[in-house]
């Protein structure tokens, strides 16, 4: 969820700009993490051809669909975190 969320807020991502949005990820686990987004169609991966290479991450139409749930659910959390956290 995270890492949709910070591709919402922005068009396109780089790999070391998600990373550092979550710091206690590991460049595996975000590497892992991508990819099954990809495969699931939720982000796509684009690759420039510069030297040296760029590869961005964006939302397809079918993620950002995702989003307003992953919101409402954000949402929800925030406003039961007192008797979820006890």
């Amino acid at each position: 969820m995270l890492v949709l969320c910070i591709l919402s807020e922005n068009e396109a991502t780089r790999f070391n700009a998600i990373a550092k949005a979550i710091p206690d990820i590991s460049p595996k686990v975000l590497t892992e993490t991508l990819k099954n987004l990809e495969r699931d169609r939720l982000i796509r991966r684009e690759l420039f051809a510069e030297i040296p290479p760029r590869v961005e991450y964006s939302l397809t139409d079918l993620g950002r669909s995702l989003m307003p749930h992953i919101e409402s659910l954000l949402g929800w959390a925030m406003e039961n975190f007192g008797a979820v956290n006890g």
